[in-house]
């Protein structure tokens, strides 16, 4: 199995935000497909927000590119509610792990994008791909 990682900022509700950080390396949304693999057996997710604005929201990966022999896929993967004093209200989300079935198209590209729905002041998202 091969894992690969990116992690970043949402930008703004209802927008698709290319996760581009790996934690301090320079490094693009665009994942490579191993060579030896044909699918993506899973994925790792985390989210966590400041909830500096009151909503409740559910939260989304976008994955797309070339990489993937099917098109695009989008899957909601958390959700958090902010309600009260916005200033001791942060919500996290542990790393959870989903069991996917997506073909792939081996040393091709994955892009790797997160969502929110709603705005809940400045959530972040880490997400982990597993290919086999």
């Amino acid at each position: 199995m091969y894992y690969r990682t990116r992690e970043g900022e949402i930008a703004a509700a209802d927008t698709a935000t290319s996760l581009t950080g790996l934690y301090g390396k320079s490094t693009t949304a665009s994942v490579q497909v191993p060579a030896n693999v044909s699918r993506i057996v899973g994925c790792m997710v985390s989210v966590a927000t400041d909830s500096a604005s009151n909503a409740a929201a559910t939260f989304a990966v976008i994955l797309s590119g070339d990489g993937l022999s099917q098109g695009s896929e989008t899957f909601t993967v958390a959700s958090a509610g902010v309600d009260g004093s916005t200033v001791s209200n942060g919500a996290t989300v542990s790393a959870i792990q989903i069991p996917l079935d997506i073909p792939v198209v081996a040393s091709n590209q994955v892009s790797i994008e997160g969502t929110v729905n709603a705005d809940t002041g400045t959530p972040t998202m880490a997400v982990t791909i597993v290919f086999a």
